[in-house]
């Protein structure tokens, strides 16, 4: 499906935002057989020991995926290149904290309840701050994607991805607001709204 792309820029009045804030694409030709993120976006490698940007965010349980000739599902991510896909026991940390909210896109051929749980210590330690549920919006192709803005009290370290393992794929994924200077693309689709469930639960 061929989308039509939304620029939205961030007002010249925005206030600074903090060093904790970013922007992960995943816009990188991922080797497949060996395709996980791991510290690729926290200054360090991804598995196939190529190397990132440091934006204080690192992933376990997550791959990163990228078109080509033979796999040609994610067509339609609002950043083209590449993806990242939960496959296992999952998390993304960010050590600098996350205050107040998290915008994605996602793709997902399956309802997913409890898909994203933001908690305040690394690796799903802490209190639990809130929890957000995917819709189903896609073929098994993986050919819709949903903005999404996750909102939670106080600040995450960490995002809990493991319910959606085998299940969902994310792209653009960024701190509230989105870095200043950086052009989101949409879908065209309606942004999603959702408020977490809010609770307070020890680890």
């Amino acid at each position: 499906m061929k989308f039509q792309f939304l620029a939205l820029a961030m007002l010249a009045s925005s206030p600074a935002f903090a060093s904790g804030n970013f922007l992960v694409d995943f816009e990188k030709n991922w080797d497949y057989a060996n395709g996980d993120v791991a510290e690729y976006y926290n200054g360090g490698t991804a598995a196939d020991g190529s190397a990132g940007p440091n934006l204080g965010v690192s992933f376990s349980g997550i791959s990163g995926l990228s078109n080509d000739a033979d796999f040609t599902y994610y067509s339609g991510a609002p950043s083209a290149t590449g993806v990242a896909y939960v496959y296992d026991t999952a998390f993304m940390n960010v050590a600098g904290g996350v205050s107040g909210g998290l915008q994605f896109f996602y793709s997902s051929p399956e309802a997913v309840a409890g898909a994203i749980k933001a908690y305040s210590g690394l690796n799903g330690s802490g209190d639990l701050l809130g929890v957000f549920d995917f819709a189903a919006n896609s073929s098994a192709a993986y050919d819709q994607w949903s903005q999404a803005l996750f909102s939670f009290a106080g600040t995450a370290q960490s995002f809990d991805l493991s319910a959606g393992a085998n299940i969902v794929a994310l792209d653009n994924v960024s701190s509230v607001p989105v870095p200043a200077g950086f052009w989101l693309l949409g879908s065209g689709l309606a942004m999603v709204g959702a408020i977490g469930r809010r609770g307070k639960a020890a680890a």
